[in-house]
């Protein structure tokens, strides 16, 4: 089968010939239909200190996608053959004292499909049963995929109420629009949405931002969300990991108001702990993954019902053999969600 190969350590993938798998026990194999770009694609294909402390080449990358069951291993149950199929990225354990306790994606063993294991910029790949999710009926295969990024988001975002609340969301890449989605889906009074790039602020006000800042040109961040939120926010979504962020949106945060924190910065961040947070009794949550499968099937709700239509942010599509494009689009931030059709032919 071809696939999008890390053959060896250093910048770069390739397009190759690579063995197909086959499942084995609880196993499923699927037939890939489209796969997204994700940035932890991108640190692998660039090679950042963090993949190269992490991948173990030869590698196949990529773990967000829609595929369908062609081939089921002993003992897996749940699927049929032909379902289409969303996939959780992350393999547990099962055995580990969070998984004893249910918290899943937390699991102190996790594998993480293209980075641990091979992935799913591919024609075909295995994963366990049970990290398939049966695709909601006729839902698109590129918002089944999607399933697995917006999933953060729905996981942030729902992590304590919204309706009627002023919501700021800082980093409005594909997991930060899903969340102003989620945050008016919610009946958020107010959202506004935070980026430096101006083709995302609009995506953000596709997604249903009230307003939008552009961080690059504030002089007086703080200021500028004040003024956005008519007064203070009651909640942060942090999807950016950047620090003049996270303080800035702390910092206009009102007393009682909590914030998920989702995004991952370069380094450690410094924050006034006193003055911002245990004065204020501010709430900090810092999210990790989608809840195993909670948040799946409440995402699936949000897309199926029309409530979330995240398809603003489905930017480019590309085949197989023009992944090198593909990759350079996504690295751009010129676009959104970036598109990987495996078997090439005919794009939606």
């Amino acid at each position: 089968m071809r696939a999008i190969v890390k053959r060896r350590p250093g910048p770069g993938v390739e397009l190759a010939e690579v063995p197909m798998p086959a499942a084995g026990p609880g196993q499923a194999l699927l037939q890939v239909v489209v796969s997204g770009i994700c940035g932890t694609d991108l640190h692998i294909v660039d090679w950042n200190p963090w993949a190269a402390g992490r991948v173990r080449p030869p590698r196949v990358i990529g773990h967000e996608m829609a595929g369908r069951v062609a081939a089921l291993g002993a003992g897996a149950s749940g699927l049929r053959e032909g379902d289409l199929v969303g996939v959780e990225s992350h393999l547990v354990d099962l055995t580990c004292r969070q998984c004893r306790q249910g918290l899943f994606h937390i699991c102190a063993d996790t594998r993480i499909l293209g980075v641990d294991v091979d992935g799913t910029l591919a024609e075909w790949v295995v994963v366990p049963a049970r990290n398939c999710r049966p695709a909601p009926a006729a839902l698109d295969p590129e918002l089944v995929a999607f399933q697995e990024p917006m999933g953060n988001a729905v996981h942030a975002a729902l992590q304590g109420p919204l309706r009627d609340r002023v919501v700021v969301v800082t980093g409005c890449g594909p997991i930060g629009c899903a969340a102003v989605g989620v945050a008016r889906a919610e009946g958020a009074g107010r959202v506004v949405a935070v980026d430096r790039a101006p083709h995302r602020l609009e995506m953000a006000r596709q997604m249903g931002a009230d307003a939008a800042v552009d961080a690059a040109t504030a002089d007086d961040l703080p200021a500028r969300l004040r003024e956005a939120c008519g007064g203070a926010a009651d909640v942060v979504l942090e999807m950016a990991g950047h620090p003049a962020l996270i303080a800035a949106a702390l910092a206009v945060l009102a007393p009682g108001g909590w914030i998920s924190l989702l995004g991952l910065g370069d380094g450690p961040v410094a924050l006034d702990l006193n003055q911002l947070v245990v004065m204020r009794q501010i709430t900090l949550y810092g999210v990790t993954g989608r809840r195993q499968f909670e948040t799946w099937d409440r995402t699936a709700e949000y897309l199926a019902s029309g409530r979330v239509d995240p398809r603003p942010v489905l930017t480019h599509r590309f085949p197989a053999d023009r992944h090198v494009e593909a990759f350079a689009v996504a690295r751009s931030g010129q676009g959104g969600k970036v598109l990987i059709y495996p078997a090439g032919g005919a794009i939606p």
